[in-house]
């Protein structure tokens, strides 16, 4: 995994986690990411090895679910508009997806067949505005291990925890 700011870090957790979201006072979206062991990973191994096998994305009322192949969207107020907030292309081996909010655009490209998730963007207005395992995006990797209280984690396995998705079941 790399963060906004690129500092590469390897975290093997399962289950559901905060990519990233918008941590200012009136959050606008949120991204989440379920990982799960990779087929070449065995139990009898040191360490599990984990891949991306779905993402989720809410910007405003709006949702996209990527599982794979299989994309969900709809409004979660009920209310249909006729501006789609999140552009999904998909591809033959793969889902591109983007969205906007305020001055930036964040770009997803997602490699199904070796489940590998590329994230970007464009734009200042989140400069040092984001929180989750990809970091805060402040142009300093000393701090991108930052937890949702705020506190800097002392490894990487408390920094990945602490963005674990608690009310989320995993299989």
């Amino acid at each position: 995994m790399r963060t906004f700011d690129g500092r590469a870090y390897t975290f093997q957790g399962t289950c559901w986690y905060y990519l990233f979201r918008d941590c200012t006072d009136n959050p606008r979206f949120e991204v989440t990411s379920k990982f799960e062991p990779r087929e070449d990973s065995t139990p009898w191994r040191d360490q599990v090895r984990t891949r991306t096998i779905a993402f989720n994305v809410t910007v405003g009322n709006q949702y996209a679910i990527i599982d794979g192949l299989d994309v969900t969207t709809g409004s979660t107020g009920g209310m249909v508009t006729d501006a789609k907030v999140i552009q999904i292309q998909e591809e033959d081996k793969g889902i591109k997806l983007h969205f906007t909010s305020k001055d930036t655009t964040f770009t997803f490209n997602w490699t199904l067949r070796k489940h590998e998730l590329y994230v970007s963007y464009t734009g200042s207005f989140y400069n040092g505005k984001l929180c989750g395992l990809m970091g805060n995006a402040d142009g300093d990797t000393r701090n991108d291990f930052q937890k949702p209280d705020g506190s800097i984690a002392k490894d990487v396995l408390e920094f990945g925890e602490s963005w674990k998705l608690n009310d989320k079941k995993c299989d």
